[in-house]
């Protein structure tokens, strides 16, 4: 009997083994199968995704077309801002952008308000019927508001068994005044049709600018992100963008700057 119900505990035992290691089997081979059908996706030229799609884009590389005109309308983080962009030919479109900030550029470390005032380049260096690749160019002015300068009188003074200087400065805080600069911003976006509806789209931004003043100095950023476009209808799109890295001041060092906006865009 002991030697029945220890054989009975090992077929019991080797079978739920099996049966564990085929379930796990059997998960991994799901996952992996899964995993390779998003590959395929996501690299095959697919044209049945994009047949259909919308031929315009504020987000990704492609432009808004020949002959049509776009207003994007964003909000969120740093401020707000109007961009009107119009297609001079299928492949490059020109117009400005107005944009009021609440905070430096995005600078976790300083807010400070502002705005900007800009034109817009954008161009398409590449596209199939599935991908596509831009650049664009954005220069314009800028102005920061830096609060009030408050300066309080100090008497100071040095003293000696012989002499003895008294004097008066002033202690002051904060910045004060306002900045004004010029900004180039240039970037890169590599954009991604996923269906008919939903558009993709992965940066690499450099907005440098350069601000005048006694505080002024040429300043760097340099920003990966991306962005999302969900279209409602041929002529409306909802969109969403977010970029962050290093905000590098050629004379202070460097902050970190973090930029996330949601939008709607009509093209007419």
């Amino acid at each position: 009997m002991r030697v029945r119900a220890g054989l009975l505990r090992i077929t019991i035992g080797t079978s739920l083994v099996r049966c564990l290691v085929g379930f796990g089997r059997s998960r991994v081979r799901t996952a992996i199968q899964r995993c390779a059908l998003l590959g395929v996706l996501a690299v095959a030229p697919c044209p049945a995704l994009a047949a259909g799609g919308q031929d315009w884009s504020v987000v990704t590389g492609e432009t808004i077309g020949g002959g049509a005109t776009s207003i994007h309308v964003q909000a969120a983080w740093p401020g707000i801002s109007l961009s009107v962009l119009h297609g001079s030919s299928p492949s490059f479109d020109f117009g400005g952008i107005f944009t009021y900030n609440y905070n430096y550029e995005g600078d976790v470390r300083a807010s400070f308000p502002g705005i900007k005032v800009q034109g817009y380049l954008k161009g398409t260096l590449l596209k199939s019927a599935r991908y596509n690749l831009g650049v664009w160019f954005a220069p314009g002015m800028l102005a920061y508001f830096l609060g009030q300068n408050f300066c309080t009188p100090i008497v100071i003074g040095t003293y000696t068994p012989e002499v003895t200087v008294q004097g008066v400065v002033n202690s002051c805080t904060g910045i004060g005044g306002t900045q004004y600069g010029v900004t180039l911003p240039t970037g890169l976006v590599f954009g991604v049709t996923v269906s008919d509806k939903v558009k993709l789209a992965l940066n690499l931004d450099v907005p440098f600018f350069v601000t005048f003043g006694d505080y002024g100095t040429p300043t760097i950023p340099i920003l990966f992100g991306g962005g999302v476009e969900y279209f409602l209808d041929r002529s409306t799109a909802l969109t969403f963008t977010l970029r962050t890295g290093p905000m590098i001041f050629t004379k202070y060092g460097t902050d970190f700057t973090f930029q996330a906006l949601l939008g709607f865009a009509y093209k007419f």
